[in-house]
């Protein structure tokens, strides 16, 4: 290949469309109650953990009211964040893209192009089942994304949407 035929010269790229951040879908409001949830059991044990080991190594009844009460704190301003955090997460299907924005301190958005999808599934544990709400996995050739808290019939949806426009974008080339 000659260097004389190449070129790299810097595009203008006001005319790639943006994604609009108004027009993100926010998941499903369980989502919340599910990591709330999992956040008190997780809570739970710790003190129960740290209740027990102070009974056990004969520790003083206030250090142990003190690390307990720490570890609440920690539990409690975790999920405050978290709330914050659901709050931010959403997904936005574009015509030729799926987008997922979720973080609160480092925030990122992930876009997955439909022709670039290979598989999609849904996923869900024994707590989403209880409260009604799944994970839609998305398998494509470059990274993988996996959006949760999408309520059962709209990961349904979502995932059809996904496969129906794959398979459109291949036919098409």
């Amino acid at each position: 290949m000659s260097t004389a035929s190449f070129s790299n010269e810097p595009i203008d790229v006001s005319g790639i469309p943006q994604l609009s951040n108004d027009a993100f879908t926010s998941m499903h409001p369980n989502l919340l109650r599910v990591a709330l949830i999992g956040r008190g059991i997780f809570a739970s044990i710790v003190i129960a953990a740290a209740v027990g080991v102070s009974i056990l190594a004969d520790v003083n009844q206030w250090i142990a009211i003190a690390i307990a009460g720490g570890i609440l704190c920690l539990v409690v301003v975790s999920a405050v964040v978290k709330i914050f955090e659901i709050n931010n997460i959403g997904y936005q299907v574009r015509e030729h893209d799926l987008s997922y924005r979720n973080g609160l301190i480092v925030k990122r958005v992930q876009t997955v192009p439909f022709v670039r999808v290979q598989h999609a599934q849904m996923r869900q544990g024994p707590v989403e089942r209880l409260f009604g709400i799944s994970t839609l996995g998305i398998n494509s050739a470059g990274p993988d994304l996996a959006i949760s808290g999408l309520g059962v019939d709209e990961a349904g949806r979502l995932r059809a949407l996904v496969i129906e426009r794959a398979g459109d974008l291949i036919e098409e080339q």
